[in-house]
């Protein structure tokens, strides 16, 4: 926000030199008037083309997305030109060496109360409301705020997780489904398509995307049904970079990463080229990474397993590459084709087999990984228009396909973890080398968006409206291509529509409805046979079996409502009533056709569709020199999914969720803040089905239910920025037998502009504590322990 820098936000701050502003102008070529010409748009990609022109390095302080610049044209000198390009933004400038300029907001100078918040446009609603008209709990992400959290980590779950108090402490490898927002699922999107893949969950979401295409993340806490099933815990949309014309960038930005416990053994070099910009009315912007990883150390000073969660792999002993491309052509004002497409290629060369024998589980050094790597070939291409057709209303039309393969690692028998495995055919005692299974899912769709102006019947109203057309293919297969869960496919339908109206300049009420039908198809196959190791050897386990198919049809009706209360300039309030859905895991069903009493025909399993509903009650405060929001949410749903790794069965008990949520932040003075984000989650369920919630939901679903980070960021000399964090998980001993440690992780990171770039640097786990991984310990049942300490250098530079 332009009153403030917005909760959590890590981005650069204030720098104050010893040089006076005047002297370090008059002593560069910025002073030297040059011809300007800036078109009307995005204020920061306007401030980064004049900082090119004129060969100045910029420093941001706070958060510009959704801030528009004025068009400047005509002979100015920088000072000039900024001063107009920043009119009425919020936002000042600095000359703090003859060749760096930083960029601040006016709220860490001065106190102004007539100060307004930015119109920041949240499109994960399919409604395009701007954030101050939502609940305070919606946090929006902007591109400054996720550079300030490279120098020490490139995951994108690490930013949100450091800049939104609800999400989950991750697991540290591949897996997604850990990550857990107020105990429930997180739908992702990227430019508002979904990447989940409900009908059969391979997890890898999040890992898979490269940061550097990021141009903002939009997080919107709570249920939520407007973009199809699975959030239900939260949506994360993730807004790709867009070109603009006439300004053309090219950025070089490399890092390199290791363990201190071994520098030599763990190097993990990472180089992006990206560039954007556009000539005439075509836009473009692109990017490549490629990436190289070895061994991973804990806390212990033990080489971490490249696959401890059994199958869903790791980091580790990799190779990443991803490529993006994003170009558009504007036909006229308000009317724009686009197309975008991202590749994603992953392997993972696994050494060894993991030990789960130990405390916390460790590499077993006696069983070489003898199998398939672990892969990720994954395309995903979405073709759009964007239009403006007057009193019809503002929106878009997109097209996308979505095409991955998502092969696992191969895990080895355990009599608890891992206790059936795949045998070859004819041979029922004997493991099937090329066993390991493969998800293969194609997902293609059709999703339109507008919003209409009602203004003829209430100033401001305005309706917001379209639908969805989806298909879904899963496959799930084994490495050699049997099938080990029946083939699916799925049409899905949906119509929406919000309604959203400033009643009063103090009062904003939205609401809106979603209709969603899917027919599914679940063929027949034949599961394949099981076999097990008794004292080392090999014996039949589960024979053969036919699983019937069959069609069914479920729909689901969904509502939302909130009202949000603007007290003063300052403080706002919200109560907000919301719902979503997910649909279970069919897939893990059909491969557990036959075993421990699952059915072999498709219409026994009685597997319906999720509905969550959520309550929440939300705050702001947004002063000079204090922010804050706090947030209380109860969550329930009669049918919850609820994995029992013990009995490898899936069950659906009535459930409900109570947390709270607090992020501050407050100006020790003008180079200096410190903030905190902390949040609780707790929640039961009824296992028995007496209508009564009788015990407390599994470890998978609430790791911890208490969470609390604190940073400090600072300039402490010249315009080196610094910011020191910590991050608290409580144990959780809500299960017996299975109690959840504690664990405390402290972190540093740094930004120095230097040699017309920015240099970084970084450290993650700075006392190299030993600690149990909250998440992931929780998945499987056994100790898993947390990442070492790292040390990660990185540089970037525009051209």
């Amino acid at each position: 926000m332009t009153k403030a820098r917005m909760l959590g936000t890590s981005a650069l701050v204030a720098a104050v030199l010893g040089i006076s502003t005047p002297n370090a102008f008059a002593q560069s070529g910025a002073s030297i008037p040059q011809v300007v010409a800036i078109t009307a748009g995005d204020l920061r990609t306007a401030l980064d083309q004049l900082t090119g022109q004129f060969g100045l390095q910029l420093i941001v302080q706070g958060n510009l997305s959704g801030l528009n610049s004025p068009s400047v044209s005509g002979e100015f000198n920088a000072q000039a030109a900024l001063t107009a390009l920043l009119a009425g933004s919020g936002h000042s400038f600095e000359f703090i060496t003859e060749d760096s300029v930083r960029v601040f907001p006016l709220a860490a100078q001065q106190t102004d109360s007539s100060m307004v918040l930015p119109d920041i446009v949240v499109s994960a609603t399919r409604s395009r409301r701007s954030i101050t008209s939502m609940s305070p709990s919606v946090v929006v992400i902007g591109r400054d705020q996720i550079d300030a959290q490279l120098a020490k980590t490139s995951d994108i779950t690490n930013v949100i997780r450091n800049s939104v108090p609800g999400f989950m402490f991750d697991d540290q490898s591949l897996i997604g489904s850990t990550e857990t927002f107020r105990g429930r699922d997180v739908q992702v999107l990227v430019d508002g398509i979904s990447r989940n893949t409900p009908l059969r969950n391979s997890s890898r979401i999040l890992s898979m995307i490269d940061v550097a295409q990021i141009e903002s993340i939009e997080v919107i806490p709570g249920s939520n049904a407007m973009n199809g099933d699975g959030a239900t815990g939260a949506t994360i949309n993730i807004i790709t970079k867009t070109g603009e014309a006439g300004v053309n960038t090219f950025t070089v930005d490399g890092h390199i990463k290791a363990f201190t416990e071994d520098v030599g053994d763990s190097l993990a070099p990472s180089l992006t080229l990206s560039g954007s910009g556009g000539v005439g009315a075509v836009d473009y912007a692109a990017s490549i990474t490629g990436a190289k990883s070895e061994n991973y150390y804990d806390g212990y000073g033990n080489q971490m397993p490249s696959d401890a969660m059994l199958g869903q792999g790791g980091f580790d002993n990799a190779e990443d590459l991803n490529i993006f491309a994003k170009t558009g052509l504007t036909l006229a004002d308000g009317h724009r084709l686009f197309l975008s497409g991202e590749v994603v290629r992953f392997r993972q060369d696994i050494e060894y087999y993991p030990d789960l024998t130990t405390d916390p589980i460790s590499v077993d050094y006696d069983e070489p990984y003898n199998a398939q790597p672990l892969e990720d070939e994954s395309q995903y291409f979405t073709a759009g228009y964007e239009y403006d057709f007057g009193k019809l209303g503002v929106g878009d039309l997109k097209l996308f396909y979505n095409d991955s393969y998502k092969q696992a690692a191969n895990a080895q028998y355990h009599a608890t973890y891992n206790f059936a495995l795949v045998a070859l055919p004819g041979s029922p005692a004997a493991e099937d080398p090329r066993g390991q299974s493969v998800i293969d899912t194609v997902k293609t769709g059709v999703k339109l968006s507008t919003d209409t102006s009602l203004d003829m019947i209430y100033d401001g109203m305005t309706v917001s409206w379209g639908g969805d057309l989806t298909y879904d293919d899963v496959k799930y297969r084994t490495v050699s291509g049997r099938d080990i869960g029946a083939p699916m496919t799925q049409d899905g339908t949906a119509v929406f529509a919000q309604l959203s109206a400033p009643v009063t300049e103090y009062l904003d009420l939205s609401g809106g409805v979603r209709y969603e039908k899917y027919d599914l198809t679940v063929k027949d196959f034949t599961r394949p046979n099981y076999m097990r190791y008794v004292g080392g050897v090999g014996q039949a386990y589960f024979g053969t079996a036919d699983f019937v198919g069959g069609n069914t049809t479920y729909d689901a009706v969904t509502y939302n409502a909130s009202a949000v209360v603007h007290w003063t300039d300052k403080i706002d309030t919200s109560l907000s009533y919301s719902e979503g859905f997910s649909v279970p895991d069919v897939g893990a069903y059909t491969r557990r056709a036959g075993l421990t009493g699952i059915p072999l025909d498709f219409a026994d399993i009685d597997v319906e569709a999720s509905k969550v509903k959520t309550y929440e009650l939300a705050a702001r405060y947004a002063g000079t020199d204090f922010r804050t929001t706090g947030a209380v949410y109860m969550s329930t749903n009669e049918r919850g999914d609820n994995f029992d790794s013990s009995t490898n069965k899936l069950s659906q008990e009535k459930e409900r969720i109570l947390g709270a949520e607090l992020s501050a932040e407050y100006d020790i003075s003008e180079d200096t803040f410190v903030g905190a984000l902390a949040s609780y989650v707790e929640g039961r369920y009824d296992t028995n089905e007496d209508g009564d919630l009788d015990s407390w939901l599994p470890n998978n679903r609430i790791p911890s239910p208490f969470r609390f980070t604190g940073y400090v960021d600072s300039y402490v000399w010249d315009d080196l920025n610094m910011r020191f964090d910590g991050t608290y998980t409580a144990p959780r001993s809500k299960i017996e037998d299975a109690k959840i440690k504690s664990s405390l992780v402290f972190n540093l990171s740094a930004h120095y502009p230097v040699l017309g770039g920015t240099a970084r640097f970084g450290v993650e786990n700075i006392f190299d504590a030993s600690y149990e991984n909250p998440a992931a310990t929780a998945l499987r049942g056994y100790s898993v322990a947390g990442h070492g300490r790292t040390v990660m250098l990185g540089f970037r530079r525009e051209f």
